[in-house]
């Protein structure tokens, strides 16, 4: 088969591969449609971000397959012992897969795990056209989700996770930073959440569009001007909450250095824009070196969040990718029109890779998507 196959940093090739085998309790997936995410961009091109160490040995051993935990596909084939999926299903999969061994996964607290492997990531993933997972780690998609929706339903997954950790209560204030595909996907999900006042910053207009389109009731422009030459997001945010500041700040901007900004900055407007005793969370991915506002964040008693990877749940009959996939299917969160960029074969996967690893100067919003295989609709 084909696939994507990391050669050095930035320097990512289309190579023929051997099939991936099917062992026990394993699932292979050709692969319908796969969205490289901003982070697998960073990593391939270097950054010092999490998982860099473990990327730069692997790479010292030579070529190695990267990429790819935001997908979709048909199952191909299962191995012994699989009961839940059979082939022709329509299914996505989680990237964290826990050990199983491990104490916290023996006591059911696989969150925990001191383990883990990320498909995709330490382990192949669907830059490809096939891909094996272990059978705990799939999710099918239900009818009237569409595989492009269905390859971009984890960063959802991620801003369910992160409205879980604020525990944002009845009526409470939400401001997000950044207005990109994790910042859009929050303010969708805090409007259909507990939360009264929502609000957004970004540069971009067609986003900020966008974040008026899904409910935001207050849209900052972060490139304008606040009174007295304030942060316009501080000056908006203080003047919509009474001067209190909102209760949860989702952070979503990860720096943006190509706006020549800084982890730093970000976190340090969060912690201004957030009330005394409110909560910060920290979605995005900043360098390993970016250093936190902590004498800030203490002073104010701020609680700094992040949320956790994976499915995980919330209910005992359900994880979140299974209820990001539902928000989907009753239009209750439109993943689609998010993604700008859309380009078919497994060749197109290195094109994929440049558009997402510079969104702005493409103008794109979600990951560029790339159509490997069978496209099923919404059917």
């Amino acid at each position: 088969m084909r696939a994507a196959v990391l050669h050095g940093f930035a320097d990512l090739r289309v190579d023929e591969v051997p099939d991936p085998e099917v062992g026990p309790g394993d699932v292979a997936i050709d692969v319908s449609c796969v969205q490289p995410s901003v982070t697998e961009c960073m990593l391939i091109a270097g950054a010092r971000i999490a998982l860099h160490h473990r990327l730069t040995e692997a790479l010292a051993a030579g070529p190695v397959r990267f990429g790819g935990h935001e997908f979709c596909g048909v199952v191909r084939a299962v191995g012994a012992g699989v009961r839940r999926y059979r082939p022709g299903d329509r299914v996505t999969a989680v990237e964290t897969l826990t050990c199983g061994h491990c104490a916290a996964c023996r006591h059911d607290r696989a969150d925990a795990c001191v383990r883990p492997e990320f498909v995709g990531f330490t382990r192949p993933g669907a830059l490809a056209e096939q891909v094996v997972v272990p059978e705990s780690a799939v999710v099918p998609v239900p009818a009237g989700v569409s595989a492009a929706a269905a390859a971009a339903v984890q960063p959802l997954a991620g801003a369910l996770h992160a409205h879980a950790l604020a525990a944002v209560a009845p009526g409470e204030t939400v401001l997000v930073l950044g207005a990109g595909v994790m910042g859009l996907l929050a303010v969708q999900v805090a409007r259909r959440g507990n939360a009264g006042l929502v609000a957004v910053s970004g540069r971009n207009p067609a986003k900020l569009a966008l974040a008026r389109q899904f409910g935001a009731d207050l849209v900052v422009d972060a490139t304008s001007t606040g009174p007295d030459g304030a942060d316009p997001v501080l000056a908006a945010i203080r003047d919509a909450t009474g001067g209190v500041g909102a209760d949860v700040v989702i952070e979503t901007a990860g720096g943006a250095p190509q706006l020549g900004l800084s982890g730093v900055d970000t976190l340090d407007l969060a912690a201004r824009c957030v009330r005394r005793g409110g909560r910060v969370v920290g979605v995005s991915v900043p360098p390993d070196d970016v250093p936190a506002p902590l004498g800030l964040l203490r002073e104010r008693a701020v609680s700094l969040l992040h949320p956790r990877s994976g499915a995980g749940g919330y209910s005992p009959s359900g994880t979140v990718f299974a209820h990001a996939l539902r928000l989907v299917a009753r239009a209750d969160v439109d993943v689609e029109s998010l993604i700008t960029h859309r380009l078919t074969g497994v060749e197109s996967i290195v094109e994929a890779v440049r558009i997402t690893g510079d969104k702005a100067a493409y103008g794109a919003i979600n990951p560029a998507q790339v159509r490997i295989g069978v496209d099923w609709g919404r059917s």
